[in-house]
């Protein structure tokens, strides 16, 4: 009896089908402000080069997701995929960081700013229960 999973495939070529798969991934690698995408597949070598941009280029953890849960997805679907690799990245991988560290800015000017507009509606609420009295 033939594998569903290979006829899932059996139309695409071996790049549509390892997009198949970093699809699945794609949006949790967005929650962090990342992605993957394919670079190349080796055909002579089975070896499938992917590259982490935004967030998680040049991030520590970036390898040891690719050797963790990527390369097993992929070799797991794409029977083809001999070992995934992850390039060098492209984009100044400071530039990832910088983004996570102004997102986290940001959010935390909108924390401080909500906290000062709840502490004068809070004033204001004392305040006109005072003048009630």
């Amino acid at each position: 009896m033939e594998n569903n999973q290979d006829n899932q495939y059996s139309k695409g070529s071996i790049e549509e089908k390892i997009d198949v798969v970093l699809d699945k991934l794609r949006p949790f690698l967005a929650r962090e402000g990342g992605n993957i995408v394919l670079d190349h597949f080796d055909e002579l070598t089975g070896i499938c080069y992917v590259d982490m941009i935004g967030a998680c280029a040049g991030c520590i953890l970036a390898a040891s997701d690719v050797s963790d849960s990527v390369e097993v997805m992929l070799m797991d679907e794409v029977p083809e995929i001999t070992k995934v690799e992850l390039i060098a990245p492209k984009e100044n991988p400071e530039a990832g960081y910088q983004d996570l560290l102004k997102r986290l800015a940001e959010e935390q000017s909108a924390t401080q700013e909500l906290d000062k507009i709840n502490a004068a509606r809070k004033a204001a609420e004392n305040n006109k229960n005072t003048d009630d009295k």
